[in-house]
């Protein structure tokens, strides 16, 4: 005799539940490792990092046949490592007292300082590009300033982000004249927004 309908959830059901849940935690995850390196949060979260590491790990190991559900956890899988690897390179960085803030900065001038000088006319360089990695710290960082100031983040991509801060290099460079353009998340009246910095 068949069960009653609706008084067993079907393993596979159970499972994207789970993924759901898990979804949501890597996120949280993203946003803790964010305050720690804002200073924020006085450690790492590495007890919610084992947590959600070895969650993954032993869903990955399931077996299951849904084609969809079994993309999904491998594409969950590979973004987490993805950040693992961010963050523990970060977490290098500050180890060795060499994580700032303005570290591109830094290295910008001192780029300008080492290059030789030229006595003949250059032809018109190319706006400096901003790395990936900085844009992503930025837009992570944006993302947590929102969530601080209790803006919604729905909706705000990474590449909306990233096309926005590209789009306003050249245009800023020529407006002042600059060199370069630095772009710092700060709160003002209470909203998180991105600040260029123009550099003679």
């Amino acid at each position: 005799m068949a069960a009653p309908s609706g008084t067993q959830q079907l393993p596979q059901e159970k499972f994207a539940e789970d993924l759901d849940e898990l979804e949501e935690s890597i996120t949280a995850l993203q946003v803790l490792y964010e305050k720690y390196f804002l200073g924020i949060d006085r450690r790492p979260p590495d007890h919610e990092r084992k947590r959600v590491s070895t969650k993954i790990r032993e869903m990955k190991e399931q077996m299951i046949r849904n084609t969809a559900l079994k993309f999904r956890i491998n594409t969950m899988f590979a973004k987490l490592l993805s950040f693992e690897r961010m963050w523990d390179r970060t977490l290098r960085e500050i180890e060795d007292g060499t994580y700032k803030r303005d570290v591109f900065k830094a290295k910008l001038h001192m780029k300008e300082r080492s290059a030789p000088k030229q006595t003949v006319a250059a032809a018109p360089q190319a706006p400096p590009e901003i790395s990936e990695d900085k844009l992503r710290r930025l837009y992570d960082t944006y993302l947590v300033a929102r969530q601080r100031c209790g803006e919604p983040t729905d909706g705000i991509s990474y590449e909306s982000v990233a096309s926005r801060i590209r789009a306003q290099v050249p245009q800023l460079m020529e407006k002042h004249k600059a060199k370069n353009i630095e772009f710092k998340v700060v709160i003002k009246s209470g909203k998180a927004i991105l600040k260029a910095i123009p550099h003679a």
